[in-house]
């Protein structure tokens, strides 16, 4: 079972109004849909939270790709020369 501790919450009477519909037509608690509300804000907090990390590590990642991908393609150059060179007859 879990421990549930209770807490103090302060909203604006429209915001708490709305809550009690929610909670009457679902057929659950104020307690019930907080926790469940809390549990979506946190899930979706998270995931941004993952979304900023990978969009600033691509970001980073970039200028390393970019000189990879242009030693890279030197390196091709370089053997496609040699290649040739060999297929022409040369050394």
């Amino acid at each position: 079972m879990t421990l549930l501790r209770k807490i103090v919450v302060s909203m604006p009477a429209g915001l708490l109004e709305e809550l009690d519909v929610c909670a009457r037509q679902s057929g659950r608690n104020r307690s019930e849909v907080v926790r469940e509300a809390m549990r979506s804000y946190l899930s979706q907090h998270a995931r941004s939270d993952l979304r900023e990390k990978l969009k600033h590590g691509y970001i980073e990642m970039a200028s390393i790709n970019l000189e990879l991908a242009r030693e890279c393609a030197a390196a091709e150059d370089e053997a496609f020369a040699v290649s040739e060179r060999f297929l022409a007859g040369g050394d």
